[in-house]
């Protein structure tokens, strides 16, 4: 099956006084139609300017992709024209940001916003684009659409802004829709709202999702796919039951026994000790080698690569495949079934 999004060997790279600091290391991944592909990992491991670098929105002229490949539909990206990002953008592809108090213009109503995009990528008049608008308002189950349309954000809750960036990014029908953190700061009752809002979405439209989130309790919920992501670089890729099931990269393990659960008596959380490293810092092994159990001197002089440990299961560690019964030895890790 073709995949709507091919990324191959993406590295990023801002400029700095002390010269490019490559954030984005070497990463390849597949979005297919009517999947959802969870991308995962601490703050600062580079999963936003990941989706920065697919919508090519990177900030300039700091920000640059180095090498590699990013096709929609089979069409390059990389080295794209603006006009020809513009005219994707909201069309063929749109994004949802982390934080939509700061990502809608205070200046300007909701209705107003999304007006915006279906008169730049529709044939439709300004009413046309009003009755569209006041539509999406309804399908992401805003209330009393016909007044929110004339309202600005800032009287709008958290989880009602939220709306209103899911109604914007959807309202001209994308084929692929990014979502960075949609859910964050929002309470456990409209976070699950969101989810559930973005899974129906989908299944009307068959719109593929490219999900980032530090979360894996909302990836195990709605992702079909799992991309992990540590300094950069991809740890470990696979299908969603697989990673949950038997993880094959420490670090993917130590995400899992963080997670709270409600199933095991537990008297404390469990962490992963230091710190994401230094994206300024010259790595000459495994990014992960210096918080990890099980590194060694190889781990700290060679650079792991993916390779299939299961069927579309990559993983980039040297210990690989793991044993499970070692795992909770290992500073008390435990693996979610």
């Amino acid at each position: 099956m073709t995949a709507l999004l091919e990324v191959r060997d993406l590295n990023t790279v801002f400029s700095s006084d002390q010269g490019d600091i490559s954030v984005v290391n070497g990463i390849s991944f597949d979005v297919h139609r009517g999947h959802t592909l969870a991308i995962v990992g601490e703050s600062g491991c580079g999963k936003s300017v990941t989706s920065l670098s697919i919508m090519g929105l990177l900030p300039k002229p700091h920000g640059r992709i180095a090498r590699g490949s990013i096709k929609y539909e089979g069409r390059e990206l990389v080295g794209a024209t603006e006009q020809v990002l513009q005219d994707l953008r909201g069309n063929g592809m749109a994004m949802i940001f982390q934080e939509p108090m700061t990502s809608l213009n205070p200046s300007f109503t909701v209705g107003e916003q999304i007006i915006e995009g279906l008169l730049r990528h529709r044939k439709v008049n300004r009413v046309q684009a009003r009755g569209i608008a006041i539509e999406m308002l309804k399908r992401v189950r805003i209330p009393s659409p016909e007044q929110r349309m004339d309202e600005y954000p800032h009287k709008l809750s958290g989880g009602m802004r939220q709306r209103v960036m899911i109604a914007m990014g959807m309202a001209c029908e994308p084929k692929l829709l990014i979502a960075d953190e949609p859910t964050t700061a929002l309470d456990a009752t409209i976070q699950a709202q969101i989810l559930e809002l973005m899974r129906t979405l989908q299944q009307e439209t068959g719109t593929a999702i490219v999900l980032i989130t530090h979360d894996l309790g909302v990836v195990a919920e709605v992702a079909d796919d799992v991309v992990v992501m540590y300094a950069g670089r991809i740890v470990e890729r696979g299908p969603v039951k697989q990673i949950f099931s038997t993880p094959q990269h420490p670090y993917t393990v130590g995400l899992l026994g963080a997670i709270p659960r409600m199933d095991i008596e537990k008297k404390r959380l469990i962490a992963i000790e230091g710190q994401v490293p230094n994206p300024a810092q010259r790595l000459t092994g495994c990014g992960f080698a210096k918080r990890c159990p099980f590194s060694d001197s190889h781990c700290l002089e060679n650079i792991p690569k993916l390779v299939e440990v299961g069927t579309s299961h990559l993983s980039a560690c040297f210990k690989t495949p793991l044993d499970p019964d070692q795992l909770p030895a290992c500073a008390e890790f435990e693996v979610l079934a």
